[in-house]
């Protein structure tokens, strides 16, 4: 009897438990969107969302019944701009998470993806309802703006035209500011604020004076109206465009000049841990890859003001050891830094040091006799320097090679017509501890006080870049005689 009733107790319990973990599973998906899609053949949806500059899978789903669709997930997703994309030709729909709507239905027909209609979602309803509004008074503008270019081909003017453009303008704006104004808490408010635009002042002055006033005022509020510390900011498609824009078209395009903007950028976002982490490592990883003349100086930035200060506390002691090497590497040799000093030495062992060459103007050259590049490159430097060695430069060359491979270098030079240079070597190598060089050739230009104009260069551009930089120091010496 007692065996019976175990047997039969432990059967209810089993039966509990697999109720408890099959509810549990029901239970736990505390998020929901289902996708109705009419005239949808395929079994798969994509989900993905905006990241940075990139769109990435999110969730792959397979039809429940024809053009039916579940998400369902243990937790709400991150906060942000996502999208529904179909098969096979990659058409999307874009819909909201927002962190507290965690069941609604999203209704789209495949013929015309733009289209939808909403149940169980506020925030979802509100930035439909704005896309068809926005969408409505784009076909009017578009119309005006036809005729009003029309009208310009014939040469006449129509200024009813221009202000019902206008008009539309300031209707679109007022729609913005209610939606702002009345639901401030959802993501739709915030990415209509975020894309304001930026009401500049009106300048008194010359017309020169005006646009250069207008063009700091601009840039300096470029960001006001976009909320960096917002959880969903990164995953927005309009977040990656601004910033490239503030960085790429609104700043010189200078090192110095870029590296406060990336200041900007970086400071802003700070609060913002995930979207701060993302910037940070793709702005080193874009500029340690940059080929550009003076860009290692942004790397160099972001090392020193970031990585080797703790910002990036994600990162393994040996990658930021490396970094750091790196940065160390090239600071000595950035643009506007005086080049280290150092020593070589000619074939006969005399020793050459860098700062005992006298000259306005040093052309630093290293090579190597094995280097394919070299052998491509020598003849335009060889012919540089017989077209420009009368007007104050000289052009010391360091053959990279060290030990018993030393020889190798005195060989070469003659083969190379380089005869004319200040040529030397070091079968040690010492150099390396003052100027780290990883490849060949390698150019720089540096001025009497042995500072480094500018390095980098191509050979077949050495002397036009030369003989600008002879241009731009006339012109310096002319602007200091008229002051």
């Amino acid at each position: 009897m007692m065996n019976e009733f175990n047997t039969r107790q432990f059967g209810l319990w089993t039966w509990v438990m697999l109720f408890l973990l099959v509810t549990s599973g029901v239970w736990a998906q505390t998020f929901q969107v289902r996708f109705e899609i009419k005239n949808y053949e395929n079994d798969t949806l994509i989900i993905g969302n905006f990241f940075g500059e990139r769109q990435v899978v999110a969730d792959t789903l397979f039809a429940k019944n024809k053009g039916t669709f579940v998400w369902a997930l243990d937790s709400i997703p991150n906060k942000g701009v996502y999208l529904a994309l179909t098969k096979p030709d990659n058409n999307y729909n874009q819909f909201l998470i927002n962190g507290f709507e965690k069941n609604f239905t999203i209704m789209l027909d495949k013929n015309d993806m733009t289209t939808a209609r909403l149940k169980g979602s506020k925030d979802n309803t509100l930035f439909y309802d704005y896309m068809d509004f926005l969408m409505d008074k784009k076909i009017l503008a578009d119309t005006l703006k036809a005729q009003i270019s029309r009208l310009g081909e014939a040469g006449q003017k129509d200024s009813t035209l221009q202000k019902q453009l206008n008009g539309l303008d300031q209707k679109v704006r007022k729609e913005q500011e209610r939606i702002i104004s009345e639901y401030p808490q959802t993501l739709t408010a915030m990415l209509l604020k975020a894309n304001k635009e930026i009401d500049i002042p009106e300048f008194e002055g010359e017309d020169n004076d005006v646009r250069i006033k207008k063009y700091y005022y601009y840039k300096e509020h470029y960001f006001d109206h976009i909320d960096f510390s917002h959880p969903a900011i990164i995953r927005t498609p309009f977040l990656h465009q601004k910033i490239d824009y503030y960085i790429n078209k609104l700043s010189p395009q200078m090192p110095d000049s870029l590296a406060r903007a990336l200041d900007v950028v970086l400071q802003r976002l700070e609060g913002n841990q995930e979207a701060y982490r993302y910037y940070l490592a793709d702005f080193l990883n874009k500029y340690a890859q940059m080929k550009v003349v003076g860009y290692d100086a942004l790397y160099v930035h972001l090392v020193d003001n970031y990585y080797s200060k703790g910002k990036a506390p994600w990162l393994s002691q040996e990658n930021l050891d490396k970094m750091v090497t790196n940065a160390n590497d090239l600071r000595p040799v950035l643009i506007g830094k005086k080049m280290p000093d150092f020593t070589t030495y000619k074939e006969d062992n005399t020793p050459v040091r860098l700062y005992d060459i006298k000259s306005p103007y040093t052309v630093v050259f290293f090579w190597a006799p094995d280097c394919g590049h070299c052998k491509k490159i020598t003849p335009d430097v060889v012919q540089f320097y017989k077209n420009n060695k009368d007007k104050g430069v000289k052009l010391f060359s360091i053959c990279t090679k060290g030990g018993e491979k030393v020889k190798t270098c005195w060989e070469a030079i003659e083969e190379k017509n380089m005869q004319d240079f200040i040529n030397t070597a070091d079968e040690y190598q010492r150099y390396h501890a003052k100027v780290k060089i990883k490849s060949t050739p390698k150019i720089f230009i540096l001025d009497a006080q042995k500072e480094i104009l500018i390095k980098d260069i191509p050979a077949e551009e050495l002397d036009r870049i030369f003989n600008e930089i002879l241009r731009i120091e006339e012109n310096k010496k002319m602007d200091i005689q008229k002051s």
